[in-house]
Order: C-alpha cells, then structure tokens, then sequence
C-alpha cells in the first residue's frame, strides 16, 4: 500500500472538476465544431451516460473501501498489475500531452503571444514535478483553493457582463441536429479521462470514496450549463466563430478594480491545468508505488514527467500532432479500457479470490 496521505471524497471530487472544467474551458475546435441550443441537450445527455459508465468503479469503491482498480488488480495478480500500471501511464501522457499544447496554444493565442513557447511548457511542468512530491494531500488543498478562485472568478464574468446578457438568443432546441448531436455527445464522453484518475486515484480517500462520483458528475454538468448559459446570451450569433467562448466573454468584462478579466481567465485555467498534469503524475506514482515502492514510484512520475515535456516541447507546436493526441481521447478508447474494463477485471478478481478463501477456510468434514 501506498505511503501518500489519505484525503476526503469531497476533495478528490474538487479536483476532478478543476480537471473537467480545464479540459472544457481550452478546448478550441479541433474540427470546426459550432454549438447551438442544443449544446444543453448535449451536456445533460453526455453526463447521465458518463455517471452510468462508473458504475463498475462506484461498486469497487463502495465495496471494497480505500481500494482501487488498479491497487486490486497488483494485489491479485502481479502481471495484471504491471500491464494495468503501463495501460494507465500510457493513457494519462497521452491525456496530459494534449492538455499542455492545448494550454500553451491557450495562452499563446490570447494575452501571452510573445512569450517563449517553451517557458509557457517547462514552467507548468515546474510546478506539476513539486506537487507529485508533495502527494495528493497538498494537492488537494491547493485544489479547493483553486477552485474558490474559479468560483469568484465566474461571479465576477456573470456580474460584469451580466448587462450585455440577451436572453432572446434562448430558443427551445432539444435537438437540431442528430449527426452532430451524436458526434458532441460521443466527444463529451470519451473526453473524460477524469475516470481514469478515478479508477486509481480511489484508494487515496478515507472513506465513502463513492461519493466523489456523486458529487463530480453532477457539479460539472451544472457548472458546464451555467458558463454555456452565459457565453450564448453574451456572444448570441457569434459563439460559433469564438475559439475560445469563455475567454471571449470575460474580454468583454468592464469592472473597475480589474478594469478586463482575460489576464484571470489565463491565469486561473493555468492553475487548473496544473491540477489536471499533476492528478496524472499522481496516477503514475501511484500504480508504481504498488509494484516498486515509493521511491520508485517517484522516479516512474518524474520519468513520466519527462516524456510529457518532450513530447510537448518537440511536437507541441504541430497542430496535426494535437489534433491526433486529443482525437485518441475523444475516441474514448483510453477511458474505456482503464476506467471501464480495469475496474470490472478487478471487481471479478477480487470476488474470485474471495471465494477461493471462502473455500480454504471451511473445515474439513
């Protein structure tokens, strides 16, 4: 087991919507994607489907408390340890990869255009390295203070920008478009590596680690309505040609004290991009934690570290490159297999062992 400090569902659930809601806010469209009225249907649709999809790991976590897919499966059996380990390591560097080019293209494309591509990589990944080290516990906290800044960041946009709301761009749209409803809903849901973290990151919470579901899937749904809400009365006709909506519509912010609010919006999905890298260097100390030791859990994290930031640094600026390491995701392959498939293996291994000890331990006649 593991040495790193046991934290609370409610914070891992924190965490897991800083994720979300990054991976959300920077996501420019790869392929052109327009949202209409139906983006609402979109989200509700996507998020009841994705709640279903962790079923496996909701009765993992409640049955078997203070576990993990992925902790179950090295106590069980040794090689399905090492082969979930390198599944979820491969599957969380391709989603962090994605996340720093996609902050970098972020941040170079809005206020940070003459800064050093490089810096706009290494500095992040600085900061990712420490909090590894540092474990989950200061992770966590850093998390709910960073999620106070996002909430006080988003009163701020709705209540200055709450005057250039129109309210007639609202129409009732359930669905406008069936092939490109199915095609946002599938994107939706592929998307989430957040399961993945689930999946192994669940053995770090004291108790009740089911509830981090619970809360995470319906938090980010509403909180994904409400910033749709207010790009669309905002920008109305002209969301679709937005990039980046929500950056747009806090560019259009007028409050004295901060006179605009795009510098806070760079600022504040930078730290949720640190949260996002570091839950992932995380999930790798942590799957190697179990079959090295600490120390060479460690060691796995900072290799793991060094690929993302060479894979970032060489290939970041190919917008081809992006565009296939963010087109994996959606597919939604990485999460199936270690957010899905891992969780059932091991929920059947562990009920298997549980009867074969049942069997060892009734005596003999």
């Amino acid at each position: 087991m593991t040495s790193i400090k046991k934290i609370s569902y409610g914070q891992l659930a924190v965490l897991l919507v800083a994720s979300r809601l990054f991976s959300e806010s920077v996501n420019f469209p790869l392929n052109n994607t327009e949202y209409g009225m139906q983006r609402f249907t979109v989200i509700i649709t996507a998020y009841i489907i994705l709640f279903l999809q962790y079923i496996p790991m909701l009765i993992l976590s409640k049955k078997y408390s203070g576990e993990s897919a992925t902790g179950l499966l090295t106590e069980r059996n040794r090689a399905l340890g090492w082969t979930a380990a390198m599944l979820v390591t491969i599957a969380v560097i391709i989603a962090s990869v994605s996340s720093l080019c996609r902050m970098k293209f972020y941040a170079s494309s809005t206020i940070y255009g003459q800064a050093p591509p490089f810096l706009l990589i290494i500095l992040p990944l600085t900061v990712c390295l420490f909090a590894a080290w540092k474990g989950i516990q200061g992770t966590a906290r850093s998390g709910v203070i960073f999620a106070g800044v996002f909430v006080g960041f988003l009163i701020l946009v709705g209540v200055s920008v709450w005057k250039l709301m129109d309210f007639k761009w609202l129409y009732p749209a359930l669905v406008e478009d069936v092939p490109k409803f199915t095609t946002q809903v599938l994107e939706q849901i592929g998307s989430n590596s957040e399961i993945i973290f689930f999946a192994v990151l669940s053995e770090h919470v004291r108790d009740k680690g089911h509830r981090t579901v619970l809360w995470y899937v319906p938090a980010v749904m509403i909180l994904l309505l409400l910033m749709f809400l207010v790009e669309i009365t905002v920008l109305g006709p002209f969301l679709g040609n937005a990039s980046f909506p929500f950056f747009t519509v806090s560019a259009l912010s007028d409050i004295v004290l901060f006179q605009r609010l795009d510098g806070i919006d760079v600022a504040v999905w930078t730290l949720m991009c640190i949260i996002k890298i570091t839950l992932a260097l995380l999930c790798i100390r942590t799957v190697f934690d179990r079959l090295l030791g600490n120390k060479g859990g460690m060691i796995a994290a900072c290799i793991g570290l060094v690929i993302i930031g060479w894979l970032s640094l060489m290939y970041g600026g190919s917008m081809d490159f992006v565009k296939a390491a963010t087109a994996i995701l959606t597919s939604g392959i990485p999460m199936i297999i270690c957010g899905i498939i891992l969780p059932i293996v091991a929920l059947c291994i562990a009920k298997k062992g549980k009867r074969e000890g049942e069997r060892q331990n009734v005596p003999k006649s």
